[in-house]
């Protein structure tokens, strides 16, 4: 899977993630209304019983029907109010019917069972109103039910218009993130990728003249710009070894005719000579090659000390979805692989045994710190390792070392020092002079081995 096609699922999962977040918001709100309906609803049943419970005992049931039809006048929402009257035995019974729009209606009738007083009922369906039935416990002895049907248009209403908008935010929002990471990833990520990848195959084929245009000032810019400083260094390397290989040969071509009027024994002195030189000439062009991959591997180091620590950056930020992150983490771990190996490569590419010289220590410090912080992206990401001069003195700058060799010693243990720290540890490397001899310490704030290990 490439790098464009990646970019764009992400793009897609984001905006669904949009969509389906718009559908969630949608559902949301849609019971947010329903209850406030419902409790609005039930609030006004409750105001009207408190309001019937001020009607005098004696009142007759044209005051109660007065008072129902002065509810469903200020209250748009009621559609039709019934109150059951229940008096003591052997007194009729009243129901007291005020349907909006039509004459209400008083309908006297036998005493019968009392309903469970206290008990309310409110619901909410696919009709066009719902009822709210309420018990009212009226002055004297007696006791009543109140039911209540209220309208559902205004909340359906709402509920379409709130539809309505949540589908349109929700496709806009679909179709713009998705033609917007397009755009984005062709523009910026697909057109670079194409040219170095070009590039790449040209170079495979033999053409070290190939350049990258360097037209922007971001990762991709510094990454060409490498890439076509290793190419030039390629070309230098690639003319000095023709040159070399042609001056040999002419070399070779004036020994072998000066000596074609030799004897025997120079003939075979001779032919040994040619062996000798065929693989002092397969040594020199081993040897540069090797001098010219450790250039390589050190100019491929600084962009990935670069990419990776854009990479933490990255990280750093919190809105960042779950997926991506998990993108960006697994391509900060292979580029810390890929250091790794660009460090063990120049380890193997220098020389093994000891070439004394004088050596600036201090300076010699200074280059193992900061080739530390090129080869492990986490000193160069937390500035993690310092160097300690307050002890230094000047005869640590003409110390007789290999400084080659040290440095590489220095390098391992500043690295296996930082696998010891906490992210906001420190490592510090210093030097001083003993009598004869020369102590490098190099320390850091880990919390060190057990004592059990």
């Amino acid at each position: 899977m490439t790098v464009r096609t990646k970019i764009w699922l992400i793009a897609v999962s984001v905006a669904l993630t949009v969509f389906v977040s718009s559908g969630v918001r949608l559902y949301v709100t849609q019971a947010r209304i329903i209850k406030e309906a419902q409790t609005s609803a039930v609030e006004l049943a409750h105001d009207i019983a408190e309001d019937l419970k001020s009607v005098e005992p004696d009142a007759d049931d044209r005051e109660f029907e007065e008072k129902l039809l002065g509810y469903l006048n200020r209250h748009s929402r009621i559609v039709r109010l019934d109150l059951y009257i229940y008096r003591e035995a052997y007194t009729p019974s009243s129901r007291i019917a005020a349907p909006r729009g039509d004459r209400p209606e008083i309908t006297r009738f036998a005493p019968l069972a009392r309903p469970p007083l206290g008990f309310t009922k409110a619901s909410v369906g696919g009709a066009q109103s719902a009822p709210i039935e309420l018990a009212v416990d009226l002055k004297g002895p007696w006791k009543a039910t109140l039911v209540m049907k209220w309208t559902l248009g205004l909340v359906e209403s709402a509920l379409q218009t709130e539809k309505r908008v949540s589908l349109i935010t929700g496709v806009v929002l679909l179709v713009a993130l998705t033609l917007l990471s397009g755009l984005i990833t062709n523009r910026v990520i697909g057109r670079p990728l194409e040219g170095l990848a070009g590039a790449m195959r040209d170079v495979e084929g033999g053409d070290l003249s190939r350049r990258i245009p360097v037209d922007t000032v971001d990762e991709f810019g510094r990454l060409s710009h490498g890439f076509n400083r290793m190419l030039e260094r390629l070309s230098r390397a690639d003319a000095q070894i023709r040159a070399f290989n042609q001056r040999l040969a002419g070399e070779i071509e004036a020994a072998t005719r000066d000596l074609s009027h030799k004897n025997a024994t120079l003939n075979q002195l001779n032919r040994l000579l040619g062996d000798m030189r065929r693989d002092n000439a397969s040594k020199v062009r081993l040897a540069a090659l090797g001098q010219l991959a450790a250039q390589l591997a050190h100019e491929i180091g600084t962009p990935l000390s670069s990419v990776s620590g854009h990479l933490q950056l990255a990280l750093l930020q919190r809105d960042l979805q779950p997926i991506l992150r998990d993108r960006l983490e697994v391509s900060s771990r292979e580029i810390e692989r890929i250091s790794r190996i660009v460090r063990d490569y120049l380890d193997s590419t220098r020389p093994l045994e000891p070439e004394r010289q004088i050596t600036d220590l201090p300076r010699l410090l200074d280059e193992a710190v900061a080739l530390t912080h090129a080869v492990d992206t986490r000193a160069a990401r937390r500035a993690l390792v310092i160097r300690d001069a307050e002890a230094e003195d000047e005869t640590l700058r003409e110390l007789v070392t290999d400084p080659g060799l040290l440095r590489q010693i220095l390098v391992n243990l500043l690295t296996n020092a930082l696998d010891a720290v906490d992210p906001n540890g420190r490592v510090t490397v210093a030097a001083v002079t003993e009598e004869d001899r020369v102590l490098i310490t190099v320390n850091d704030t880990g919390h060190g081995i057990p004592a059990d290990d």
